[in-house]
């Protein structure tokens, strides 16, 4: 994974002190590369022991290989093009806020895109395509993915099922069992109301498949397929938006996936109820 994602999506686990050095990194790509384990720690405020601890809580074996990796990850013309991810203002024009959404969309597809793994998206595949019956939890904008995901499933066949009141989503997790496979969808992992259908699926004995931002949350810790979306910026509910704009990336990925791997099976289906739907159309 890209060193500076990987710093960005684990920000929420850093100590105070890692969370310094963090900031200075994201912020001073260049000028990090050039600098000592104990330069970054007197500019941060901060140790060298605290410095070679941060490098290898990210998996590094120390400073000097995790600004090898920064390097590399980081080319020019990222940098440049990092100055465009800004933040939205009340001040901000009409304009401003069609490029900054537009801008902000594409990075969350981009980032997202860099953290899945294509094993566990094929695992993920592979769980759906197996099981008897597929249980979505999810509540407020990740609610509303789980529903997307829901209409795509039963389009080709697959049996479904969303339910957006959450009472009505732990009873229908009670009532899962081996064979069946529950998805809970939360950007930060910590959803109450989704963790608690998710654990009730498992423990009746479905498979679990989570879909929260990178790191360690109860919800991905939970469930048996991990897969990941970035984490996202929050300006004025920006992370709302984007996050639901990764998560919709993920269910799209799956489903075109699914579609092909039984695409003879799926395609007359698919066929079929879309033209059921052109027929509700007003001419």
């Amino acid at each position: 994974m890209n060193s500076i994602l990987k710093i960005k999506n684990l920000k929420d686990s850093f100590t105070d002190s890692e969370g310094r050095i963090a900031d200075y990194i994201i912020e001073n790509k260049e000028e990090v590369c050039n600098l000592t384990t104990g330069e970054l720690a007197e500019i941060t405020e901060t140790s060298p022991a605290s410095v070679i601890r941060f490098a290898k809580k990210l998996g590094y074996s120390g400073f000097q290989e995790l600004k090898i990796a920064i390097a590399k990850d980081t080319p020019k013309y990222e940098m440049d093009i990092e100055k465009l991810y800004e933040a939205i203002t009340l001040q901000d024009a009409t304009e401003e806020i069609m490029e900054k959404v537009a801008i902000e969309n594409i990075k969350a597809i981009k980032d997202t895109i860099t953290l899945l793994n294509k094993e566990i998206i094929d695992i993920s595949v592979e769980a759906i395509d197996k099981a008897n019956y597929v249980n979505i939890f999810g509540v407020g904008s990740s609610g509303l993915v789980g529903e997307d995901l829901q209409y795509k499933m039963v389009r080709i066949g697959t049996k479904a099922g969303f339910h957006p009141d959450p009472h009505l989503q732990i009873v229908s997790a009670s009532n899962m069992q081996e064979g069946d496979l529950a998805i809970g969808i939360s950007h930060s992992g910590r959803t109450k109301e989704t963790f608690n259908a998710l654990k009730i699926a498992k423990n009746s004995g479905a498979k679990t498949i989570s879909i929260t931002k990178y790191g360690s949350n109860p919800v991905s810790d939970i469930a048996d397929i991990k897969l990941y979306t970035t984490e996202v910026e929050r300006h004025l509910r920006m992370g709302a938006i984007s996050s639901r704009i990764a998560q919709l990336t993920i269910i799209d990925i799956l489903f075109i996936n699914l579609v092909k791997k039984n695409y003879n099976k799926m395609q007359e289906k698919i066929i079929k109820t879309g033209n059921l739907i052109d027929n509700l159309k007003i001419n």
